[in-house]
C-alpha cells in the first residue's frame, strides 16, 4: 500500500514537474534576437528571412515613423511603430508572431499597405521586442492589449476604420478579438496561419517533440499558466471565438504547414459567422503563404481591404 501510494505521489510530482516546464518552455519571454546579425538570425528560424528583414527595416527609415507607447491592463508597458500614410483611407494593424517581430512577419509587406493608402500600426506583442512581459499567453492577454491598441489609435492616432491582420500567434491573437466588445472603427481581420487554440497547439508541438500523449502534462501545464500568468491555456478557441463574428474575415494557410496543421484554419473557417473567404496555398510551409502566391494573396487582401474601407 505505501509503495502504491509512493508510487502515486511520484507520478503526479512527474507529471507536474513536465508540465510546468512545458508551460515555461512554450510561454517564457525568448532570448534577445539580433535581427540585422546575419549570423546570430541563422541560429534561430528566421535565418531564411534576413534578406526581407533587411528590406523591411530599410524601408522603416526611409519613411516618417514614431514610436508609440501604451501600458495592457495588468501594468506592463507595450511598445509599438506608427507609420501614418499621406491622405490615409483606413489603418491597418499588423500582429506578429511567436518569438518573431514586426521586420519578420511584416517588413515585406509595409511598402504594399502604404501604396493601399492605409496607416500602420505595428505593436510589439507582450513579451516580445521593446514590450514589457514575461510571459507569452498564445494570444488570450495579447488580444486584450490589441483592444487597447485600437482604442488608443481611435483616440490618439486617426479616426479613420481599422483592419486587424495577423500572422501566426498573431493570427489567433486576431480572432479572439471576434467575441470582444470592439469599437465601430474596426471593419475586418485577416487570419494568416493561425490556431485554434493555445492548448492545441502547445499539445501538439508537446507530441510532436516527445511523441507521447499531452495529458495529462497539457493540464498540469495549464494549472501552471494559471498560477504563473493567470491564464487557462484552454480558455480561448478560435471556434467559440468566431461563432457570433459579424465582421470580414479572410483566413490564409499553406498546406504544407507542419508547425500549425491547416485543418486548424479549416475549423475556423468553417465555425466563423459573417462573411468570409478562405485562401489555402498548396505547398506552402508555415508564415510563407504571400511569398508562394504572392498574386493571389495581394489580391484577395486588396479586395477585403476595399470591402472593408469603402466609405
Amino acid at each position: 500500500m505505501i509503495v502504491a501510494l509512493v508510487a502515486g505521489a511520484v507520478l503526479v510530482a512527474f507529471c507536474f514537474g513536465v508540465g510546468a516546464y512545458t508551460f515555461y518552455a512554450a510561454c517564457h519571454r525568448g532570448k534577445p534576437v539580433d535581427w540585422m546579425d546575419e549570423q546570430a538570425l541563422k541560429q534561430t528560424p528566421f535565418g531564411q528571412f534576413y534578406g526581407h528583414i533587411q528590406a523591411g527595416d530599410a524601408w522603416l527609415r526611409a519613411h516618417p515613423a514614431e514610436d508609440v507607447y501604451i501600458h495592457s491592463h495588468d501594468g506592463l508597458r507595450l511598445h509599438a511603430t506608427w507609420i501614418p500614410a499621406e491622405n490615409a483611407r483606413g489603418t491597418i494593424v499588423l500582429v506578429h508572431g511567436y518569438h518573431s517581430c514586426i521586420l519578420a512577419d511584416f517588413g515585406l509587406a509595409f511598402e504594399a499597405y502604404h501604396r493601399q493608402g492605409l496607416n500602420i500600426l505595428v505593436p510589439d506583442q507582450r513579451a516580445h521586442g521593446r514590450s514589457e512581459g514575461k510571459y507569452i499567453t498564445f494570444g488570450i492577454l495579447e488580444s486584450c492589449d490589441i483592444l487597447r491598441w485600437i482604442h488608443y489609435h481611435d483616440q490618439h492616432l486617426s479616426k479613420l476604420p481599422v483592419v486587424c491582420s495577423g500572422l501566426s500567434m498573431g493570427a489567433a491573437t486576431v480572432m479572439y478579438l471576434a467575441d470582444m466588445e470592439l469599437p465601430d472603427s474596426v471593419k475586418g481581420f485577416i487570419a494568416d496561419c493561425g490556431y485554434t487554440s493555445p492548448k492545441q497547439i502547445i499539445g501538439k508541438v508537446f507530441r510532436d517533440i516527445v511523441h507521447i500523449p499531452s495529458w495529462p502534462f497539457l493540464w498540469a501545464a495549464s494549472l501552471t499558466a494559471r498560477c504563473v500568468a493567470g491564464v487557462w491555456l484552454g480558455e480561448k478557441n478560435t471556434e467559440k471565438t468566431l461563432v457570433n463574428n459579424t465582421r470580414p474575415i479572410l483566413f490564409i494557410h499553406g498546406t504544407a504547414d507542419t508547425f500549425v496543421p491547416c485543418e486548424m484554419t479549416k475549423r475556423s473557417f468553417e465555425a466563423s459567422g459573417g462573411e468570409k473567404e478562405l485562401l489555402l496555398v498548396q505547398g506552402a510551409t508555415h508564415g510563407v503563404s504571400y511569398l508562394k502566391a504572392k498574386e493571389e494573396y495581394i489580391a484577395l487582401v486588396n479586395a477585403l481591404l476595399d470591402k472593408c474601407l469603402k466609405q
